[in-house]
C-alpha cells in the first residue's frame, strides 16, 4: 500500500497537516509506504515561486484585494474559470511526479493540486488511484471543488451543506473528519512537568502570543499593552522566524522590566507545550493554528484576520464560542476583560473540547484504506 500526500508552501498549514498525517500513518502501520511531496515545487521552481510569493504579497500587502479575489473565485464566473484552467494546465508536470511514486492513494492538501489531479483523471489517468482532497480551513472554497475526486475531507460538519447545495458535491463522498494534527497536541499533558522544564510558573495566568507563519509585527503592540496593563500576567511570545520582531520584543521586554514574566521565543518545534500551559492564545486564525489550539482545548483571541479563509475561520470559531475577535486599538483591554471572566473562559474551553477532532489523522488513514479496498491494519502504536 502506497500513499502520496501533496502539500504546498502557501503558508504553513498545508505542510503541517501533511506532516501530521504522515507521522500518524507511519505510527499506525509501518508497512504502508507514505511520502509527502510539495506539489507546487514538484511542478517547477518558477511556478512554485509565483504561486507562493503571489499569495504572500496579496495576503500581507494588499489584503483587501486578496479578499475580493477570494470572494470572486468562490463563484462561477470568468475569473474562476481562468484560475481553474491555469491550474489544470500544469497537470502533466504533476503526473511526472506521481509516476515516480506509483501510489494507491493520493491525498491533496491544496486546491490547485486537487484541480490538476482532477484533470489527470479526466484524461483517463489515475483510474486505479483513489483521490482524497483535504480542505485545511473552515470554509469550503469553490476552487477545491472539482469532478473526479473520490472523497472530500472537511474540518467540521457545518461545511458540508455548502459543498452539497452550492457546489453540487455528492453527500456520499463528504467526510467531516477534521484537519490532521500531531498527537502531541491532543495527548494528555502534565502542566507542572512542562512548566518545570520550560521555566514557566504553573500558578500564574498565562497568555500565549503567536505571530503567525508569515510574521506579524502587530503582536508587539499587544505585548506592550499587556505587559504594562496586567503585571500579574505571565506572557509567552513566539515570533516564528521573524528576527526583526524578536529583536523589537526583546528590547521592549527589557524597557518594560518584564523579563521575569515573559518567555520570549524564536522559532520552536514544541509549540504544543506552550499551548498546554496557557490559559488563552492570541493568534492569527490560520487553519492549522486554530485546529491545534482546539486540540489543546485552548480558547483563542484572534487578531488581524486576512479577508478570505482567515475571516471565514474566525466566523466559525466565534460563532461556536471557542474564540473572540479583538481589535488593534482595544485588544489588550479585551484580553484582560476575558481573563477576568472565568465563566466565559471556561465556556470557551468546553467548546474547544467539543470541536476538537483528535482522531482526524487516524480517521483519514482508515478512509484511505477503505477506499482502496484494504482493511485498516492492526494498530502498532505503543
Amino acid at each position: 500500500m502506497k500513499i502520496l500526500i501533496f502539500s504546498a508552501s502557501t503558508g504553513g498549514g498545508h505542510k503541517r497537516a501533511a506532516a501530521a498525517l504522515e507521522e500518524k500513518i507511519k505510527k499506525i502501520n509501518p508497512d504502508v509506504t507514505v511520502e509527502v511531496v510539495d506539489g507546487l515545487a514538484a511542478i517547477g521552481k518558477m511556478y512554485d515561486k509565483t504561486v507562493c510569493k503571489g499569495y504572500y504579497l496579496l495576503a500581507t500587502k494588499t489584503p483587501k484585494m486578496y479578499g475580493k479575489l477570494y470572494k470572486i473565485t468562490d463563484r462561477k464566473n470568468w475569473m474562476f474559470d481562468a484560475v481553474m484552467r491555469s491550474n489544470a494546465s500544469m497537470a502533466s508536470r504533476l503526473m511526472e511526479e506521481i509516476e515516480k511514486h506509483n501510489p494507491d492513494v493520493i491525498i491533496m492538501c491544496h486546491a490547485f493540486i486537487t484541480a490538476m489531479v482532477s484533470k489527470l483523471r479526466k484524461k483517463g489517468k489515475l483510474l486505479d488511484v483513489k483521490l482524497i482532497s483535504l480542505i485545511t480551513d473552515y470554509d469550503a472554497h469553490r476552487t477545491y471543488v472539482v469532478p473526479n475526486i473520490d472523497a472530500y475531507v472537511l474540518a467540521e460538519p457545518q461545511m458540508a451543506p455548502k459543498l452539497i447545495k452550492e457546489f453540487g458535491v455528492d453527500e456520499s463522498i463528504i467526510y467531516p473528519l477534521g484537519i490532521p494534527t500531531f498527537d502531541k497536541f491532543s495527548d494528555p499533558s502534565v502542566k507542572g512537568e512542562i512548566c518545570a522544564r520550560e521555566g514557566i510558573s504553573p500558578d500564574k495566568t498565562t497568555v500565549l502570543l503567536m505571530a503567525g507563519s508569515f510574521g506579524v509585527v502587530g503582536v508587539l503592540s499587544f505585548y506592550e499593552q499587556l505587559a504594562t496593563s496586567a503585571r500579574d500576567l505571565q506572557l509567552i511570545v513566539i515570533t516564528g522566524k521573524n528576527e526583526k520582531l524578536y529583536e523589537k520584543l526583546e528590547e521592549s521586554m527589557k524597557n518594560l522590566g518584564a523579563e521575569d514574566r515573559t518567555k520570549l521565543l524564536y522559532f520552536v518545534d514544541n509549540v504544543e507545550d506552550y499551548m498546554h500551559v496557557s490559559d488563552l492564545i492570541v493568534t492569527k486564525p490560520g487553519g492549522l493554528t486554530v485546529t491545534e489550539s482546539l486540540a489543546c482545548h485552548l480558547p483563542m483571541a484572534i487578531y488581524s484576520a486576512y479577508p478570505g479563509q482567515e475571516r471565514k475561520n474566525v466566523e466559525f470559531l466565534v460563532g461556536q464560542k471557542a474564540a473572540v475577535m479583538i481589535d488593534d486599538e482595544n485588544g489588550a483591554d479585551q484580553i484582560i476583560e476575558l481573563l477576568n471572566s472565568p465563566d466565559k473562559l471556561r465556556e470557551m474551553k468546553e467548546n474547544c473540547i467539543r470541536l476538537a477532532k483528535p482522531d482526524a489523522a487516524r480517521d483519514m488513514y482508515n478512509l484511505a484504506m477503505e477506499l482502496s479496498g484494504h482493511a485498516p491494519a492492526e494498530d502498532t502504536e505503543e
